[in-house]
């Protein structure tokens, strides 16, 4: 088994390959790091006052509001369908989101942070946010391993057909 498996509460459920140990805690020290970067710099540090000089408040929230919605899809589709789903086995999920790709939650958090990136025009928060894609990056790597060693063959021609990240366009 891989070292820091855990499948918290969702422990009953054989359907669910598991998380990672440090995900959910992670996301959560990673959301409160950036809100607070982000703040930081908007109201006290000021490392992005050029660019809020230079681009509009409402042309940052005209973009702003579409990412954040489509984040929001992303992520609440994704966790509809592995979580409020219960399948009588573990299976490789290739229908509706993850059709496009394997990691739909976690793409719709990252682009969450970065509607936040676009909101604030922080140069911190665009720091944060950074290291917040590599952690996505290493989850979805260490999730990948779990699956593997779970369903073989099957997840790997999965992973061939459909990328990580970043939704696969028709």
């Amino acid at each position: 088994m891989v070292e820091g498996y855990k499948k918290k509460s969702h422990e009953h459920r054989s359907d669910l390959a598991g998380e990672h140990r440090w995900g959910d805690i992670g996301q959560l020290i990673f959301f409160v790091v950036f809100i607070i970067g982000m703040i930081a710099d908007v109201f006290f540090v000021h490392s992005s006052a050029f660019l809020q000089d230079l681009i509009p408040w409402y042309v940052s929230l005209i973009l702003f509001l579409p990412l954040f919605f489509i984040a929001g899809y992303f992520v609440q589709s994704s966790h509809k369908k592995i979580f409020q789903e219960e399948r009588k086995e573990l299976v490789v999920i290739k229908e509706g989101i993850y059709a496009r790709m394997r990691h739909p939650m976690y793409f719709g958090a990252i682009l969450m942070f970065f509607s936040f990136v676009i909101l604030s025009f922080s140069m911190i928060a665009l720091a944060i946010f950074v290291v917040i894609v590599l952690f996505y990056y290493v989850l979805c790597r260490y999730e990948e391993q779990v699956i593997i060693e779970k369903l073989g063959d099957a997840y790997k021609d999965y992973m061939e057909q459909v990328p990580m990240l970043f939704p696969k366009l028709r």
